[in-house]
Formats: structure tokens, C-alpha cells, sequence
């Protein structure tokens, strides 16, 4: 009994402490916005594979805009209108885009994903970290990581800028 219980002992002592979970660097968000940003839809229309970018955007896109357990979520360019910006709109989820036509959203919106130094996607969430949420308007500046012929770009970000939220009075 005594044997088995420092065998079990040795082993508990033994494993590697759990690795901490992955978060999204607190560097990656800065406190000034970058100046001369393009749109999200002028990132899609101009860009290749490697470009650098500086654009501004609303996240947004799709009912569920945040990647669960990724860094990564969905983006539409401002000239887009979401629900909440339509008289009498009554949308549940008005960061969707539901009234925007399907040619209209694939046009104007792009994903964007924070990577590590290696270049792997962060398996973490996104959503809530530093005011990353449905409808905050943020500046990205990063690299496209990937455009292809069916209107797909995604843009590892380096720096995100969120619009502080309006004070309620």
C-alpha cells in the first residue's frame, strides 16, 4: 500500500505543470489610432498575399462573427450598413448584415486573426478581449495573409485599434 502510494506520489510530481492557455499579447492593442486607413473593402479590391494594411473596420459579418477558441473573427467595411443603423430595424443581431445583399457582403467584408510569432492562429477567443465585440469599430494594421479567387482575404493583424465605447451619461 505504502509502495503504491509514493509510486503515485512520484508520478503526480513528476508531470509538467498545465501549460498556460494561449491570450491574445496585450501589445497587440494600441491606444493611438493609426492614421491614413483605407476601407475593409479597398484592403479586398487592392491587395495581394504579403501586402502590408492599415484599415478600419466594424466587426460584424455573420450571426457569429467570433471564431470559437480562435483568435479570428469577421469584419465589414463602415459604408456597409448594420441592422442598428436602420430606422425601425428591430434585428436581434444587427451585427450580421442581414439586409446587405450576399454580393454586397462578400464584397465589403474580410476576416481578420491574430497569429503568434511563428504564425500560428491563437487558440483563444477573441471575443470581449480589450473591447473586441459585435459593432466596435476598430483599425487594423497587418498582413494579408491570404486572398483567393472567390473573394476570401484574411489579414493577420499586428495592431488593433478599438473606438473606445460612449460613455453613458
Amino acid at each position: 500500500m505504502l509502495t503504491a502510494f509514493l509510486f503515485a506520489l512520484t508520478l503526480a510530481l513528476s508531470e509538467p505543470p498545465a501549460a498556460t492557455p494561449p491570450s491574445i499579447p496585450a501589445a497587440v492593442f494600441i491606444e493611438a489610432m493609426p492614421k491614413d486607413a483605407k476601407s475593409a473593402s479597398w484592403v479586398k479590391k487592392n491587395t495581394k498575399q504579403g501586402d502590408t494594411v492599415v484599415f478600419e473596420a466594424k466587426i460584424g459579418g455573420r450571426a457569429e462573427p467570433f471564431v470559437k477558441n480562435r483568435a479570428s473573427f469577421m469584419v465589414a467595411d463602415r459604408a456597409l450598413k448594420s441592422c442598428d443603423e436602420i430606422e425601425g430595424d428591430t434585428c436581434g443581431k444587427p451585427w450580421d448584415y442581414c439586409c446587405e445583399s450576399a454580393e454586397s457582403k462578400k464584397a465589403n467584408m474580410l476576416m481578420v486573426q491574430i497569429v503568434d510569432a511563428s504564425g500560428k492562429l491563437l487558440k483563444c477567443d477573441a471575443n470581449g478581449v480589450h473591447g473586441l465585440a459585435p459593432l466596435a469599430v476598430i483599425v487594423v494594421e497587418g498582413v494579408v495573409a491570404s486572398v483567393d479567387d472567390k473573394g476570401n482575404c484574411t489579414v493577420d493583424a499586428k495592431k488593433i485599434w478599438v473606438k473606445p465605447a460612449a460613455k453613458k451619461s
